[in-house]
């Protein structure tokens, strides 16, 4: 045990350090990356869906399928998510009542403006709103 919280107090102190000559930790590479503040902000566009009682199978695959064609048609789009609730814990904090969730990064919130725009996410508006009962968006711009 004493090895590990040496580990973690140098861990801590190697991140700490980072920060000041402007890097972050990503946690999913273990690596530091340089933080560029003269660039334009990227956003993160984060969408939720709660289906309406009844919504088959069959559609559920055909909205899957949607998200998934029409985000590939939007180059603008640097990363992209799909998901579903994940089985955590029920707590106070936590919100399991959505059925699909979807993230998507964007380079500038230029890029995202062109994509709310975007004929394929206008059409997937168009060919799926009907199964959906409630639509979230939630954007930030990360710093």
């Amino acid at each position: 045990m004493n090895k590990r919280r040496k580990f973690i107090k140098s861990a801590s102190l190697i991140a700490a350090g980072a920060g000041a000559f402007g890097y972050h930790v990503s946690h999913s590479k273990s690596k530091l990356i340089p933080i560029n503040k003269k660039a334009k902000k990227s956003m993160l566009h984060n969408v939720y869906f709660w289906t309406k009682e009844g919504v088959s199978d069959i559609e559920l695959k055909k909205f899957e399928q949607g998200i998934k064609d029409f985000v590939s048609a939007v180059k603008e789009i640097q990363k992209v998510e799909i998901g579903v609730p994940a089985p955590t814990e029920d707590r106070d904090v936590v919100d399991h009542s959505f059925d699909y969730a979807l993230f998507i990064w964007f380079k500038s919130i230029d890029d995202h403006n062109v994509y709310q725009k975007h004929h394929a996410h206008e059409k997937f508006i168009n060919d799926f709103s009907g199964l959906w009962e409630k639509v979230k968006v939630y954007d930030s711009e990360l710093i």
